[in-house]
């Protein structure tokens, strides 16, 4: 099974750094051995040199802080035109500079709080600094591992990179859309032919290839071997099984854990939050780019007395501008204190008696990063093996999950001390005797185990070394319907299993012996779930949906069949396949013709909420009745009085206020009323009204499996304009329409609005219009909805808002919308759209400085622009915050808003509501 290649390439593409190895297979199989290749990079001004490792660290150059030379280095030519250089001179010289140093990347392929495809690295850097997406960061380091490569080890044309087979390595515990993110990434950067392997697993493949035949000496049947693999961004495990298989051994990959951002930059960070508390006498918390300085100062002290190279370092923090010597600061930082936070903070010995499992949630943002809320490495290890007690039982026929080997990965695990009291942690969990304690397998090269591994997964795929039975690490199943006695389709609490764990990559299943029907011609939503440590379950099975599943983003799509049939079911059979790329692709292959349709995952363009189950379900006479109800109002032949108390009858026939309305109730309503959208043309009345039961029943915009497509049509109105555009009535039913709907406009249609808007708005001198004020209002107010526009057009509009505010004129609405376009946390927008805290702060300075007839509605305002989110490049600074906090307290009944600038609080149910400005559907969830 010789590949028509000449290497093999394995590359690690981690979160501090990268590295690459090679096998050469025109070398005779007893010469084939796994090679490092040293990656050519700059570590000086001016200064080449070649490194194990690459840097997981992008430097963005400015005009003036570095000269061209300095950056100049031999394969410049064949790179790509931007000045940007990765490697160990742009970690040390941003280190120094580090507004313009991008860190971090792989943590922010996996973060769904942003736009993982904008340009928003580095993160809470200026409008001066050009900034990158996470995926192109990404790319960049594989970019430079193939220029470098091409450069330096391809004598002929087909040795070049992009031609050989390279295994690239994720964690294990990535979900679906990390890893075709990371595909892309590989991709961008030139790669052709690559295939995704997850870290643990390779780092045992290093193992194997370190030990080769002598693997036996170490493991015996029945072994159960923990791989835990802690570097600087992402923990992970993996449990490993060797049993006996038709009288040969063979290793299988039982469990892998959840997807932890979690890892040696929290130790950083940790360390960086102990010295800034002794740094200086103010107590005052550092501006973003001194607390980047000093995290990347802990950082290197952390690694030089850990790898026993200084007993202490002195940490300084530089000032800033005219007090760049005033303002320094330092501190000392010792090996009793690095040794303290890292074992009682992230490696603590913890109880199982005392520790409830952690329920999925967000951390404290730190660089914009969601850090795993609960630190404790040693908590999560023991849950992991806790939960997968029944898999060790399974394979190994023993009662506990402890395992009997070891493997230690990642730089965070290099430390001795580490890795000892890991395995104390343990044995204390389980109440293990110290005889007993896991025993430890030698990884000499933690920094290079991962490529070392995948290039040896490279010999296992042409036939050589020793097989890990892996494929997916996770089972994946599609919710099915099924038909009631009409024969109607109705939601059932099914699915089937696609991809079994465990299938091999590359594994085609057709479920042959089940047939089912896909809707036609019309929107659709197929649900996905994932499991991973589910067990039992095969390729075809029904089971129940319950909390062993986590629900993924639907896939959505139009399956089109015909070129002018309307819809229709059609009989399919279903494919599904877990990739060479690691990746799942679903097909439906028609029964009834030669089609095929492939379904992908929706990467949507920015992060929404997750969908939620119906809380209460009407029956449908009550449904078809409200619809009728609907559908006559409209029809024009009803009085104005029929029409007006649409909204009463309704609640009439449901026995509910319309404020609580359930979500499935709502966009039935929507979709009726969308294809009546020609009622408008009846009379103004009946635009006027149109526009406020649409606004009203698709509000916000998303939260259901078809707001999209709803929002689509939607559009279409929008751009067809008002039928009455003179009628008063008719144009404040419009804006409200879009400040209703604004979450579900996509980022194009949000700046085409504020482009509309601006000749109203902001009319230019020669322009003379007459606005009403309230209608005025309720422009801004929609304007200010739109979160998706860029921080530039945000600052523009808050400027000309706040220009026009004065405590004659201003109205709670004004400073409503004042505060959603300053304000920290955003209703539905990614945290990349948030304005910069010294824009903000102007902001604030000029409502504390002015006296407001009402306190109350300014109140709101500042807590929501001042709001503590525990992100740096996002939280006003503490000087200004401790004088809102006076300014709160001089003033009576104003005190409840002081927790939100004094505590991390997420938004609750009543906060999202005011903050939308009406109340939400029942059954939709907002990021919190």
């Amino acid at each position: 099974m010789e590949p028509d290649k000449r290497y093999i390439v394995g590359i690690d593409l981690g979160t501090t750094n990268s590295a690459a190895s090679y096998v050469d297979l025109r070398l005779d199989r007893e010469r084939r051995k796994i090679q490092v290749f040293k990656i050519p990079q700059l570590t000086g001004p001016g200064e080449v040199s070649r490194l194990p490792v690459l840097p997981s660290f992008l430097y963005i150059p400015g005009t003036y802080d570095i000269s061209e030379d300095a950056v100049a280095a031999p394969w410049s030519a064949t790179a790509s035109e931007n000045a940007n250089f990765p490697g160990a001179f742009a970690r040390d010289h941003g280190s120094k500079v580090p507004a313009r140093l991008v860190s971090s990347a792989k943590s922010w392929l996996c973060h769904s709080g942003v736009d993982r495809k904008a340009r928003i690295l580095p993160w809470g850097a200026g409008d001066e600094v050009y900034k990158v997406s996470p995926v192109q960061a990404a790319a960049s380091f594989l970019e430079h591992i193939r220029i470098t490569w091409d450069r330096y080890m391809a004598e002929e044309e087909e040795d070049r990179l992009e031609y050989q087979l390279s295994i690239i390595t994720v964690p294990a515990s990535f979900d679906q859309i990390a890893r075709d993110l990371t595909a892309e990434a590989a991709t961008m950067a030139g790669l052709r032919d690559f295939i995704l392997l997850e870290e643990p697993l390779a780092a045992f493949y290093s193992w194997l290839a370190t030990c080769g035949a002598r693997w036996g000496d170490y493991v015996r049947p029945d072994d159960l071997i923990l791989v835990c693999d802690v570097g600087g961004g992402t923990t992970d495990f993996t449990l490993i099984a060797l049993s006996e298989s038709e009288g040969s051994p063979r290793f299988e990959r039982i469990a892998v854990g959840d997807h932890l951002i979690l890892g040696g930059d929290n130790v950083d960070l940790a360390l960086a939050r102990r010295l800034e508390m002794r740094l200086g006498k103010r107590r005052e918390s550092l501006s973003a780019d001194r607390w980047k300085a000093l995290c990347h100062q802990c950082r290197e002290a952390k690694e030089a007395i850990l790898d026993g190279l200084e007993d202490s370092r002195k940490i300084v923090v530089t000032g800033a501008g005219g007090k760049l010597i005033a303002d320094t600061v330092s501190a000392v930082l010792s090996r009793e204190e690095v040794e303290k936070t890292v074992l009682e903070g992230f490696f603590p010995l913890a109880d199982r008696s005392e520790t409830p499992e952690p329920k999925s949630r967000s951390g404290i943002a730190e660089f914009g990063l969601p850090y795993e809320k609960e630190p404790a490495i040693t908590r999560h290890l023991g849950i992991f093996l806790e939960r997968h007690r029944e898999d060790v039982r399974k394979f190994t026929g023993r009662k506990d999950p402890v395992p009997d080997l070891l493997l230690f990965n990642g730089g965070s695990l290099k430390p001795a001390v580490v890795r000892n009291r890991i395995r104390d942690a343990i044995r204390h969990w389980f109440s293990v005797t110290a005889p007993h304690a896991p025993r430890e397998l030698e990884n000499p090269h933690p920094d290079l185990a991962v490529a070392i591994g995948a290039s040896y997964y490279g010999l296992v795929k042409i036939g050589e070394g020793v097989r890990v039975g892996s494929g997916s690490p996770r089972s994946y199943f599609l919710r099915i319907a099924s038909k009631d006695e009409k024969g109607d389709h109705i939601e059932s609490g099914q699915a089937i299993c696609l991809v079994e764990r465990g299938l091999d990559e590359g594994s085609l299943v057709e479920l042959e012996n089940r047939q089912f029907e896909v809707l036609a011609n019309r929107p659709v939503s197929f649900d996905i779930y994932s499991s991973s440590f589910r067990s039992g379950d095969r390729s075809g099975d029904l089971v129940h949906i319950d909390d062993t599943m986590t629900r993924l983003p639907p896939l959505r799509t139009v399956v089109q069949f015909g070129k002018k049939a309307g819809s229709q079911n059609i009989p399919v059979s279903l494919e599904a396949s877990y990739t060479e790329t690691g990746t799942l692709a679903i097909w439906c292959r028609s029964l009834v013709s030669n089609h095929r349709w492939k379904l992908q995952f929706q990467l949507r363009d920015d992060p929404q909420p997750e969908e939620v189950a119906e809380s209460e379900i009407f029956d449908e006479e009550i449904v078809e009745q409200v619809l009728r109800t609907a559908k006559v109002a409209f029809d024009g032949k009803t009085d104005a009085a029929e029409l007006q108390s649409l909204s009463k009858n309704i609640a009439d026939i449901v026995g509910r206020p319309r404020e609580k309305w359930p979500l499935g109730l709502i966009r039935r309503t929507a979709d009726c009323l969308l294809d009546m959208h020609y009622a408008r043309s009846i009379s103004p009345r009946h635009e006027a009204r149109w526009f406020h039961q649409t606004g009203f029943c698709l509000r916000p915009g998303f939260g259901e499996s078809f707001d999209p497509q709803r929002t689509a049509k939607l559009w279409k109105i929008y751009k067809q304009g008002m039928r009455f555009p003179n009628h008063p009535m008719v144009r404040s039913e419009w804006w409200i329409l879009w400040r209703r709907t604004a979450a579900g406009l996509k980022p194009g249609q949000q700046k085409q609005f504020s482009q509309d808007v601006s000749g109203i708005l902001a009319p230019s001198k020669s322009t003379k219009t007459k606005l009403n004020p309230a209608e005025k209002m309720e422009i801004w107010m929609a304007l200010a909805s739109m979160e998706l526009l860029f921080v530039k057009e945000k600052i523009r509009w808050g400027r000309l808002l706040l220009s026009e505010l004065s405590p004659k004129k201003a109205s709670p609405r004004h400073f409503w919308a004042l505060s959603r376009l300053g304000a920290r946390t955003l209703f539905h927008g990614p945290d990349d759209r948030v304005l910069v805290p010294e824009e903000v702060s102007r902001w604030i300075e000029y409502l504390l400085e002015t006296d407001w007839p009402d306190h109350a509605p300014v109140a709101s305002a500042i807590s929501a622009m001042a709001r503590r989110t525990g992100d740096r490049t996002r939280d006003i600074p503490d000087n200004l915050r401790k004088r809102i906090v006076q300014w709160l307290d001089d003033r009576e009944g104003l005190q409840s808003h002081r927790r939100y600038l004094t505590e991390i609080v997420p938004m609750d149910a009543r906060e999202q509501s005011a903050v939308f400005g009406e109340s939400i559907p029942a059954g939709i969830v907002l990021k919190s």
